[in-house]
């Protein structure tokens, strides 16, 4: 659990934004803002995101159970390889990858 408070710190901080950068083509930097801004947000209220299939929801820190463990992973997953995608195709100057539902 300590880790995943110092997770939450760290995007209410804005880890989300720098690891955003600028907008790669077909993206707007305003969108990029926006979902840096509601990452930030979110950590503020100590919400954090869980995938259950392919649904996401939001639950407080504080509410969590263990069980909560494999959707905790999986939300995060998502979030970092869309991000690592976005890296990879800025390297290749390829245009951006589709914004995950749970980030629009």
């Amino acid at each position: 659990m300590q880790m995943e408070r110092q997770r939450l710190q760290e995007h209410a901080q804005g880890k989300m934004a720098r690891a955003l950068g600028y907008a790669l083509p077909d993206e707007s930097q305003e969108g990029l803002e926006r979902i840096a801004s509601e990452d930030r947000r979110l950590a503020q209220q100590g919400m954090v995101a869980l995938k259950v299939g392919k649904r996401f929801y939001y639950k407080h820190i504080d509410e969590l159970t263990r069980e909560d463990r494999t959707a905790r992973i999986a939300g995060e997953r998502e979030t970092v390889a869309w991000l690592k995608e976005r890296v990879e195709r800025r390297t290749q100057g390829s245009d951006a990858p589709p914004i995950p539902a749970h980030l629009r």
